[in-house]
């Protein structure tokens, strides 16, 4: 019934998913870092005058998906503080099982191979709500790459809007590059991320 390997592939999986979590700093840090930069685009807009006025929309905008970003990754950590919950939990059922495992060969008593089926039954819960949540990260991540190719359109964007506006024009290329940067580390998070899930997803099949 419990297979030795288990145990390893529990630890392993945890080991996943606390990497995960890990990535998500990086991923609310950036966001956070774009709804301020947003937020400073908006003031140099506002002194450019006429010569940003194609920039202000830009900056709206980058604010909206900032904060949508900010919105999501919240709503994935506190998913994820669950899924780190859940790995933990199989990694329990699953040093409990190798226990029993154990035990079994030393004595052949039905109470122990009663309480195995019980263990394994179990186990079998927790890696199946394991999964579901895997399944509800993956979608929350592939949001947030919509609002990252978003971003990369943005940044493309306000580098032509920027390039007209006069003495600030520097200043607002550089929001520009930033935007493009904060959206390439969060999409690399990311990327690392829909990794480690398919790992997971892969040995929980």
């Amino acid at each position: 019934m419990f297979n030795q390997n288990d145990a390893a592939l529990a630890v392993r999986n945890f080991v996943r998913v606390a990497n995960i979590v890990a990535n998500l700093d990086t991923i609310l840090q950036e966001a956070k870092n774009l709804s301020l930069t947003a937020k400073n685009a908006r003031v140099v807009a506002l002194r450019a005058g006429d010569s940003a006025f194609g920039f202000k929309p830009i900056t709206n905008f980058i604010d909206e998906f900032s904060e949508l970003t900010i919105k999501t990754t919240k709503n994935i950590s506190l998913l994820s503080s669950n899924l780190f919950s859940i790995a933990l939990s199989v990694v329990r059922h699953s040093d409990f099982q190798q226990r029993l495992s154990v035990a079994a060969h030393v004595c052949q008593d039905s109470d122990i191979q009663q309480l195995q089926q019980q263990s394994h039954l179990e186990f079998m819960r927790t890696v199946k709500q394991l999964e579901s949540a895997i399944i509800h990260l993956e979608g929350y991540f592939e949001d947030i790459l919509k609002q990252m190719r978003s971003a990369e359109y943005i940044a493309v964007t306000s580098r032509v809007e920027a390039s007209n506006a006069g003495e600030f024009s520097e200043s607002l290329q550089s929001v520009s590059n930033f935007i493009a940067g904060a959206a390439k580390n969060i999409k690399y998070a990311i990327n690392q991320n829909l990794k480690e899930i398919n790992l997971l997803r892969g040995t929980l099949r």
